[in-house]
């Protein structure tokens, strides 16, 4: 890319006229003919253009190899200032176009925002979307030499958990999903999640555990001593707890309320109340297949 198309694509980004670029140092006519090579800028034409277009001087002299680095640089201000901020997908955007050819830091980034991005995806009820972006932040992952045992171990907590709600819900790029080291990401949702395998191998001591250091009033709490009650047959005293869940002024999220109508119906059977039964099963496929659905 030479100097005139440099200049071109970074006043289109910035979306200024040609007019407006040159201001009155230049000619528009002079500024066009620059952009389309028929015309050389002298270097004191070059260092005005830069400071109008907010970018250093080397940037626009810069070979293609050099011009890599200029634009990480004039982009990592605004990428650290969102990724700060949590703002992922402003994060994310900034990285792919400030950073067309990701080094090490800007994928380890790039992986960072992709988890982060998922994990609001999976809460929000988008599965297969977040299932996409954990993909992405473990392909991201390898490709940097910075440690990222970190993104594994969010993605394997998280895809395992989406295996309960569908098993075509996972990821080529994990082995295993239960293998340890399973928990090596301390969150309370891994612990939740930790808690309802254990509560599966019937680990009784591990789920009382889980409850003795857990939030009493969070969601997951909640959930495991529910699951309990049923563990131990006690489907009344579960049954009236789900609904109080469901009716409760907090409103679920979507994989919240997934969770409540699956213990439903389940309770619901097992009282012989088999009206509601139908009608929470009927409530948990629908939900499921917008669970399901490709955004």
């Amino acid at each position: 890319m030479n100097i005139g198309e440099k200049i071109r694509d970074l006043r289109v980004a910035k979306l200024m006229t040609q007019s407006e670029l040159a201001g009155d140092h230049i000619t528009r006519n002079m500024l066009s003919c620059i952009e389309n090579g028929a015309a050389q800028p002298s270097l004191s034409t070059v260092c005005y253009i830069a400071g109008r277009l907010n970018v250093p001087v080397g940037f626009l002299l810069a070979e293609e190899g050099d011009e890599i680095v200029y634009r990480k640089m004039n982009s990592l201000s605004n990428i650290k200032r969102a990724y700060s901020a949590g703002d992922w997908w402003g994060c994310r955007s900034l990285c792919l176009s400030g950073c067309p050819e990701p080094d090490d830091e800007i994928s380890l980034l790039l992986a960072d925002c992709d988890v982060g991005i998922a994990m609001s995806e999976f809460w929000h009820g988008r599965l297969r979307s977040s299932c996409r972006f954990f993909d992405e932040a473990l392909s991201y992952a390898e490709k940097t030499l910075y440690q990222t045992g970190h993104i594994k171990a969010q993605a394997r907590v998280f895809f395992h958990y989406m295996e309960r709600i569908s098993s075509t819900l996972y990821s080529d790029m994990l082995d295993d999903v239960s293998a340890e080291p399973f928990f090596a990401w301390n969150h309370p949702f891994s612990s939740y999640v930790e808690a309802l395998d254990a509560l599966a191998l019937e680990d009784i001591k591990r789920v009382n555990d889980y409850l003795a250091t857990a939030e009493e009033t969070s969601f997951f709490a909640k959930h495991i001593r529910i699951a309990l009650l049923m563990h131990d047959a006690r489907y009344d005293r579960a049954k009236e707890q789900l609904l109080y869940l469901l009716n409760n002024e907090t409103p679920l999220n979507e994989v919240e309320l997934y969770t409540v109508l699956s213990e439903l119906e389940i309770c619901s059977k097992e009282t012989e109340d088999y009206k509601n039964a139908y009608h929470f099963a009927n409530e948990r496929v629908a939900l499921l297949e917008s669970l399901l659905k490709e955004v």
